[in-house]
C-alpha cells in the first residue's frame, strides 16, 4: 500500500489485495460478508441498487454503500465493468476500481484495484449461500464456466463444504477447464474432472459463472437436493438457467431490488413463472427470519447478483489489516 502523495490517498494494488484476504483466511472472510447480509435484513444498510451504463459491447456498473452499525467510519462506492470481449486483446473482462472514502468528512482514504476484490467477494457470498442452503453431506461440486471466478468459487465452497472430494467443471472452451484442472487439482486437494455439462450438472452443488445470454441449462438437468448457484447473469441482458427450472427450487436472492432485473429471476417475472413472494433474501434466512432448505429433497436456487455492502466490507477488511 503506497500514499498517493498530491492526494493524501492510499492507492492498494490486486496483489496487496488478494495477499491480505489470503491472510486473514477464506473462513473469517466468508463470516464478515455473512455479516453484511445480516446487517441488511436487519435494515442497517445504506446501498441503492446498483447503477448500470450499457453499451453495445460492454456495461459499467456503480455501487455505493455505508454500513453505520459495521463501521461507521467508511462509506464507498466501486466502479466495475465487464467487458466480454476482453481476452481477444488480452485484457481482463472485468476491471474495476474501489473508492473508500472517510465517512464524515468523504475525504477520499483509498483507491483499491477492484477486479480480485469482485473476485474474492463473489466467492465469498457464495460461501455464505451455500452454507446456509446446501446439504451438510455434500461431497461432488459442479462448476460451470472455468473463467476468472471459477477458482474463487471452488475455495470458498470447499471452506463451508469441506465434505467435498470431487468437482466437475465445464466450460464451452474445453481448454478453460483443463487449464482449471492444471492449476488447481493439487492446490486444492480433490480430484477435478474435465466433464460436459449434463455431468457438470450431476451434482450435489452446482456453481454457474459465465457470461451466456441466451439459457442453457434446462429444468431436466435439475434434480433433488442440489443447490445452486447462478452467479453469471447479474442484468436484464444475460441467463444461465431457464426459467422454467425456477419452477422446482426454492429461491434464495442476495438483494430483491436488484434480482427482479436480472436473469432468470427478471425473465421469470416477466413470464409469470416466479411471483415475488418466492423470492427470498438470504439474510432473512441468517437471521432465522424465513426459513431456508426445508428437506433433504429441496432444491435450492441462490440468485447472485454483486451487493454493494460486500464490497465496501472487503475494502474495510483489506485497508484496515494493510494500515497495521
Amino acid at each position: 500500500m503506497r500514499r498517493i502523495e498530491e492526494l493524501d490517498t492510499f492507492l492498494i494494488t490486486n496483489e496487496e489485495l488478494k495477499g491480505t484476504i489470503e491472510e486473514i483466511g477464506w473462513k473469517d472472510f466468508i463470516a464478515e460478508i455473512k455479516s453484511g447480509f445480516e446487517h441488511s435484513s436487519l435494515g442497517y444498510s445504506i446501498a441503492p441498487p446498483k447503477v448500470y451504463v450499457n453499451t453495445e459491447v460492454s456495461d459499467m456498473r456503480c455501487m455505493p454503500a455505508y454500513l453505520p452499525k459495521y463501521n461507521p467510519h467508511y462509506c464507498g462506492v466501486k466502479i466495475v465493468s465487464v467487458a466480454p470481449g476482453n481476452e481477444r486483446f488480452g485484457v481482463p473482462t472485468v476491471l474495476g476500481e474501489y473508492l473508500l472514502r472517510d465517512a464524515e468528512t468523504q475525504q477520499l482514504i483509498a483507491i483499491l484495484q477492484a477486479e480480485e476484490m469482485t473476485a474474492y467477494r463473489t466467492g465469498a457470498a457464495m460461501g455464505v449461500a451455500t452454507d446456509a442452503l446446501a446439504r451438510k453431506d455434500c461431497e461432488v461440486l459442479g462448476i460451470i464456466g472455468a473463467g476468472k471466478q471459477a477458482p474463487y468459487q471452488a475455495k470458498a465452497i470447499l471452506t463451508v463444504r469441506p465434505s467435498i472430494d470431487r468437482i466437475k467443471v465445464f466450460d464451452t472452451t474445453e481448454r478453460h477447464a483443463i487449464r482449471f484442472k492444471a492449476e488447481y487439482e493439487s492446490e486444492f486437494g480433490v480430484d477435478i474432472a474435465v466433464a460436459g455439462l449434463e455431468d457438470a450438472m450431476d451434482a450435489d452443488i452446482v456453481t454457474t459463472v459465465t457470461p451466456a445470454t441466451k439459457p442453457f441449462i434446462s429444468p431436466e438437468l435439475i434434480k433433488p437436493g442440489m443447490h445452486l448457484n447462478g452467479v453469471g447473469a447479474d442484468s436484464k441482458t444475460k441467463i444461465e438457467f431457464y426459467p422454467e427450472a425456477l419452477k422446482k427450487c426454492r429461491i434464495f436472492v442476495d438483494a430483491l431490488s436488484q434480482c427482479k432485473h436480472s436473469g432468470e429471476i427478471y425473465q421469470g417475472l416477466e413470464r409469470g413463472i416466479v411471483k415475488e413472494e418466492d423470492l427470498v433474501p438470504l439474510g432473512d434466512v441468517l437471521l432465522g427470519k424465513a426459513k431456508g432448505r426445508t428437506s433433504e429433497d429441496d432444491i435450492t436456487f441462490f440468485k447472485s447478483t454483486g451487493v454493494a455492502v460486500e464490497d465496501l466490507i472487503t475494502a474495510i477488511l483489506v485497508f484496515e489489516k494493510l494500515k497495521q
